[in-house]
């Protein structure tokens, strides 16, 4: 089976997991492939910068696996529009930061990138898309703005738009109109710690979308930022395969298996995705945040109610939204958010439709985020998603995660935490049992004690608190967790999150020994990136740098050239600080890890007798990421083997 079918089983059987729909009767148009302009660079078309905004582009394939072929007919509505959108991933969020115009659909090809057979609809060339069949779009034409036009005049459920499309005409030498604009502080490397992206592109299609195959149009591929780099080119990267059928919204979940995902269909209409997480701060506080994707709903969301208990104290509300550009019309205004004691829940919304038909709604292939915290632990909750168009109903609603409701108990004493703090005429006796040295309204004994000193790590980190008797914890990174119980690898009493030192780095690959898996075998700069700011290359190849502003001499092409390795590129021959293939870790792929491989070879995913490769064979020597170590790695091993 090849790896294109392999990775499309895995998107199927994934949509059934998650109860989407799966291909019926008719046209059903799929992204099969996020292809940038040059795959062995993975690099994204950079269109421009602009006033700290960058545009860019990827190309996509799609392909038609349903059972009629699909219209494609230049110059009227009856072709697919392209959405594409980015999104990051950083610090437990989930977010959307980039989207584009979409791009109007003009020829269909016959290709062959399906994996079955194409059948010739027959008909007018390039007016429709066989059964079987796949259409390319590069970047370039995936970002050209005359063929580009506004989201606002699509209806994402049935497909519907004007034709010609009416817009205003780009300002000439402006070089990210109409593109997928993103804030470049959204992806610049040293702004975005630990941060990873995701591009996505949305087919909506007439024929399809009446045919009711509308829920699985968008795919995704995880992408990484490298910053600015010579010639002023934004470097975003793709790496690994397309996601089909899975829109980004997807991502998180698969890396982040707390993250609740629900599905909410409205009936006869569109579908949303809401995906929630609840944190645990570690001092008596829980953050709950909301990241709701529209997928293809013409009704939109106009806001978002989550209950919470009247005894709940709520803090940090806060939302999140993508810009609209290029003349949308839609208002740009942040959901005003607030705690409504007297309903009980914290709710988000925009302005009616009535009072503005251009609010800033949740409209199609467009994701918004909400975001609070309070000291109720979670449990399963029904939110409601209220409808921004007028129809037969006003809201639905979605089991997710959210704050308990009824008593807050964190001890689990029977008793109210605020009748643990203070006496009250609601409390009866006994009460008034606890302490709260840093006044949260949460007692003492349910904050995080990492050194069991009976003391909230806030309040050992806190040289004014009178109970430290003048003795408190150091913190070093400003995280309310005391130095003392932060991991420190080297054992040097600095935590990793502090400790610049490398001098435990045997290989010298930025790694420290205790985190590297392979800590005496990598070239030197092989595998990762430094871990702060500036991407040095390393003294042996003369100590040269470059920073993301362009204020040093030398250019990674200068440092390739030179035989060196910029550190800022992690390198596609390393796993989780190895040499992929290097079986017996002595720093090259020989015929001793040849014998190794045999042993991990194994049928691929979805044939019969497929079982997963242990995790030591995957790390070693499944080099496409595709969940099995087939002939495809046989060769990619045979690629780079080195000899005995």
């Amino acid at each position: 089976m090849s790896r294109a079918n392999l990775v499309r089983l895995a998107g199927v059987l994934a949509i059934a997991a998650t109860g989407a729909s799966i291909a019926a009767n008719g046209p059903d148009v799929v992204v099969v492939d996020l292809f940038p302009p040059i795959e062995a660079t993975g690099e994204l078309k950079h269109t421009g910068s602009q006033g700290g905004i960058s545009g860019f582009a990827i190309g996509t394939v799609s392909c038609n696996f349903g059972t009629q072929p699909a219209n494609w007919f230049s110059q009227t509505n009856q072709h697919p529009v392209i959405a594409q959108n980015m999104y990051r991933l950083k610090a437990g969020r989930f977010e959307q930061i980039g989207m584009a115009w979409v791009k109007h659909g003009f020829f269909a090809t016959m290709g062959s990138a399906c994996g079955t057979s194409c059948q010739n609809p027959g008909g007018s060339l390039g007016t429709m898309l066989g059964v079987g069949c796949s259409d390319p779009y590069n970047a370039q034409l995936n970002s050209d703005p005359p063929g580009m036009g506004p989201r606002s005049q699509i209806n994402a459920f049935t497909g519907a738009f004007p034709y010609p499309f009416s817009a205003a005409s780009c300002p000439s030498g402006n070089p990210i109109c109409r593109r997928l604009q993103v804030h470049e502080g959204d992806i610049e490397p040293a702004m975005n710690p630990g941060a990873t992206y995701f591009i996505e592109a949305h087919y909506v299609t007439p024929d399809d979308a009446t045919s009711g195959n509308g829920a699985n149009n968008a795919s995704h591929r995880e992408m990484f930022s490298e910053g600015f780099a010579a010639g002023g080119r934004f470097l975003m990267k793709v790496t690994g395969p397309t996601q089909e059928q899975l829109p980004a919204i997807r991502a998180w979940k698969l890396r982040d298996p707390e993250v609740v995902e629900t599905d909410v269909q409205l009936p006869a209409e569109g579908r949303f995705i809401l995906a929630a997480k609840a944190t645990d701060l570690g001092t008596g506080y829980w953050e709950y945040e909301y990241a709701l994707f529209n997928l293809n709903s013409d009704r939109s969301a106009g806001s978002f109610t989550v209950p919470v208990t009247d005894a709940a104290i709520v803090s940090g509300i806060g939302f999140h939204d993508v810009d609209y550009h290029s003349g949308e019309p839609f208002d740009a205004t942040d959901w005003p958010g607030a705690h409504d004691t007297d309903n009980d829940v914290v709710t988000w919304s925009t302005v009616p439709y009535a009072m503005n038909a251009d609010a800033n709604a949740l409209r199609w292939s467009t994701l918004y985020n909400f975001r609070f915290i309070t000291n109720a632990e979670p449990e399963p909750t029904t939110v409601t998603i209220g409808l921004f168009k007028p129809g037969p109903y006003p809201d639905v609603t979605a089991t997710t995660i959210g704050p308990k409701r009824g008593l807050i108990d964190c001890n689990r004493n029977a008793l109210a935490d605020a009748c643990d703090l203070a006496c009250g005429p609601e409390c009866g006796a006994p009460c008034a049992t606890s302490t709260d040295c840093n006044s949260n309204a949460v007692p003492d004994e349910c904050e995080r004690d990492c050194n069991a000193n009976n003391e909230p790590d806030t309040c050992d980190v806190n040289p004014s608190d009178p109970d430290n008797n003048g003795v408190f914890s150091s913190d070093c990174n400003a995280n309310l967790v005391p130095d003392e119980c932060e991991a420190d690898c080297d054992g040097d009493g600095i935590p990793n999150d502090c400790d610049g030192d490398f001098s435990n780095d045997s290989d010298d690959d930025h790694i420290t020994d205790c985190f590297d898996l392979c800590p005496t075998t990598n070239p030197l700069g092989f595998c990762t990136c430094p871990p702060v700011g500036d991407c040095c290359f390393p003294p042996e190849f003369g100590g040269f740098c470059y920073s993301d502003f362009g204020q040093c001499c030398v250019t990674p092409e200068d440092c390739l050239g030179a035989g060196g390795t910029p550190e800022c590129i992690p390198s596609a021959a390393c796993r989780a600080g190895c040499l992929i293939g290097d079986a017996d870790d002595d720093g090259r792929v020989g015929l001793r890890d040849f014998s190794g491989l045999l042993g991990c070879l194994g049928v691929s995913v979805g044939d019969a007798g497929y079982q997963p490769p242990s995790t030591e064979c995957a790390r070693l020597f499944d080099y496409d990421a595709d969940g099995d170590v087939d002939l495809t790695d046989y060769q990619a091993f045979r690629g780079v083997y080195s000899g005995p």
